[in-house]
């Protein structure tokens, strides 16, 4: 255990809290579905968005990051960055949208956005996919951290680990729902932000800061260029050359061509949309949602990016550790130090595993799995670059603010858990229980129902990080699993055209698409010579994650256009209701007929340049931090570019609001 007394204490301290905070708000959580899952649609701004930062800043997040810079380089956060794109669409646009709408999941609007049979049956199997597939996923990959985190700081297994987390977790939110999530938000992120801004400030100092880093980086026979700038080096020629498309350049292109617009939460995702139902009125959900995407993207990351470089000096990569024989793989120790390989004669050679220099007895991680074929050479383990960051806290934190630090993984952990655990029991009670097994009981039954399937998702989630070992890899399948719905998603909202048929087709492609490639031709794309992929795909006819989001977005696509175009399109008048509550901009002519609600004037070009202003003010402070961290020429132009995107926002947002109403019939109803 590398923690001290006062450290524990530290942490005693806030798991208290936590508890504390459950038993305060038990009651106000309890009295119904609303106050469980919504907090009783009464949150202001601040708290709103505040919540979403600390929600989508998981124990899991700057692990993932170090990885993606240890590994690949600062551009690697371009495969999130982008999002902010879709994030202004949210502020502008889409949060508006959705407290107007007042639902509580996006499977009960799918209902109200198209309705009929097949919408029904939509909200059936949306409620059961977030249920019991997305919200377990998300649960999956942040239960892994701990586990990661757990084996540095504790040197426990990855079952136990699980439970006490779990424990920990479960002791509180079901006595609080939703209320407790937004009152240790708040503390959670200023936990966070003070931990995070100190280990990145101290390890800086002690390593030398960046001119250490190129010399060390020389030094390893790597081009500092490509860990250190912003975007990727291209290839030679120019863009029409094969050449210049190497694969991270090509990747970049995906990220900020397709990525953005291909996810599911274009138009706010379950996360944000539950803070945004979450809100006082619209005008407190697009204000908090534009908090949310100034601190996600501009204020937090490069805490975590100046630790990883860091640890570039720190954390060694190391040589893999390799098979020395043909064989199978026979045994793994309990302890996960050494490998079991028994050769073609069936002599057992045993792979040694041990800690390099600097990683404070943290093993490399093992990538094979029992009855694996292997050959001379191939890797066995390697270094985890996502556990460096928990190695630098340990190697340089001191007494205390260690203890700092790993409360604020621990309530960074504890508050997405309990977001994925609390959305993933509104799915199932909102959408499955209330809708279609049991509509007529008080308000208190749906309450019950919603503690004990909390439970259940939560160790659907912990099952599911026993078997799992990529934090990385699970957060790339997750983006391409529901990429090709992102098109639909953004479509449903300005095309009176798109009907439930679309959202099925989607859906089903980009899942079926994704687990194929994913786990069926994951040794080889079977007809290379018949596609050839570029850059997007690795030596071997492997798809990297790039090519398989690429892949999934354009067949999902095309597969939910034809659907949309060869089925009948809806009857304008049963889709009135739906536009006089929304009032949404685009073609909406024939529905827009037959009513005389009208939108917003002008909605359309305050949005556009509502948009540009606030990427340009986001992406401004993004770059303008990191610029100034790492010494760039450019600094003074990022800011001043931030400053021009924040008068354009102060602009355009307050004439959409204006023209806002406040919501109306927020109380529970019968959905």
């Amino acid at each position: 255990m590398h923690l001290e007394t006062i450290d524990i204490a530290v942490l005693a301290i806030y798991i208290a809290f936590a508890i504390g905070v459950g038993f305060f708000l038990r009651q106000r959580a309890s009295a119904d579905a609303d106050s469980f899952f919504l907090a009783g649609r009464k949150l202001p701004w601040w708290v709103v968005g505040t919540s979403m930062v600390a929600t989508t800043f998981a124990a899991d997040t700057p692990l993932v990051i170090t990885g993606w810079v240890r590994d690949a380089g600062i551009w690697k956060n371009w495969l999130w960055w982008c999002f902010a794109v879709g994030g202004m669409l949210t502020v502008f646009l889409f949060s508006r949208y959705w407290r107007r709408l007042g639902v509580m999941t996006q499977a009960e609007f799918a209902e109200m956005r198209y309705g009929g049979k097949e919408a029904t049956v939509l909200r059936g199997v949306l409620g059961f996919f977030h249920a019991f597939l997305t919200n377990p996923i998300v649960l999956c990959w942040v239960l892994l951290a701990a586990a990661k985190i757990s084996d540095v700081l504790f040197d426990i297994d990855k079952v136990t680990s699980l439970g006490i987390a779990c424990a920990i977790c479960l002791s509180y939110s079901l006595m609080s729902g939703f209320w407790g999530v937004a009152v240790t938000d708040l503390v959670q992120f200023c936990l966070a932000m003070i931990g995070a801004i100190a280990l990145a400030f101290i390890t800086w100092d002690a390593v030398g800061g960046q001119s250490a880093i190129i010399e060390h980086l020389a030094q390893e026979g790597r081009d500092s260029s490509q860990i250190l700038n912003f975007l990727p080096s291209p290839g030679g020629g120019s863009w029409s050359d094969p050449l210049f498309w190497t694969t991270p350049v090509a990747a970049v292109a995906v990220y900020l061509g397709i990525s953005w617009w291909a996810t599911s939460g274009i138009d706010g995702g379950t996360v944000v949309v539950q803070r945004i139902a979450a809100s006082k009125s619209p005008a407190h959900g697009s204000v908090g949602t534009l908090w949310y995407n100034i601190a996600n993207y501009a204020l937090r990351p490069w805490m975590w990016i100046a630790v990883a470089l860091a640890s570039l000096l720190v954390v060694p990569h190391g040589d893999p550790v390799v098979s020395p024989v043909a064989g199978t793989v026979v045994a793994i120790h309990e302890d996960l130090d050494r490998v079991s390989i028994e050769d073609r004669e069936g002599t057992h050679h045993q792979v040694h595993l041990v800690a390099l220099e600097g990683w404070v007895g943290v093993l490399p991680k093992i990538l094979v799995k029992l009855d694996d074929k292997v050959e001379p050479d191939t890797e066995i383990a390697k270094t985890d670059s996502e556990k460096a960051y928990v190695v630098m806290m340990v190697r340089f934190l001191p007494a205390g603010l260690l203890g700092i630090v790993v409360v604020s993984l621990l309530a960074a952990f504890m508050s997405t858990i309990d977001t994925h655990v609390n959305l993933a029991a509104s799915y199932y009670v909102n959408d499955l229980h209330r809708r279609f097994i049991d509509r007529k009981r008080k308000a208190s039954h749906y309450v019950t129902v919603a503690r004990i399937a909390s439970v259940v998702f939560l160790l659907e989630g912990a099952w599911l990080a026993t078997i799992s070992d990529s934090i990385s890899d699970l957060f790339t399948f997750f983006l391409a699993f529901l990429g090709g719905v992102g098109p639909i998603y953004l479509l449903r909202w300005l095309w009176w055209r798109i009907t439930a048929w679309s959202e099925i087709a989607a859906m089903v492609t980009s899942s079926v698409t994704t687990t194929l490639i994913t786990f069926l031709f994951d040794k080889g794309w079977p007809v290379t010579a018949l596609t050839p992929l570029g850059s997007i795909e690795s030596e071997g006819g492997v798809i990297t994650a790039e090519g398989r989001i690429v892949i999934v977005v354009l067949l999902s696509t095309l597969v939910s256009l034809i659907v949309t175009l060869l089925r009948p399109a809806p009857d304008p008048a049963k889709l009135v209701p739906f536009y006089e509550k929304v009032r949404p901009t685009g073609a909406w002519g024939p529905v827009r007929a037959l009513t005389d609600v009208r939108g917003t004037p002008h909605e359309g070009r305050l949005v556009i340049g509502g948009i540009v202003g606030g990427l340009t003010m986001v992406w401004g402070l993004t770059l303008g931090i990191g610029a100034l961290i790492l010494g760039k020429g450019w600094t003074g132009w990022s800011f001043a570019a931030a400053v021009v995107g924040g008068v354009l926002v102060a602009r355009f947002l307050p004439r959409l609001l204006r023209q806002d109403e406040p919501a109306e019939g927020d109380g529970t109803t019968d959905r």
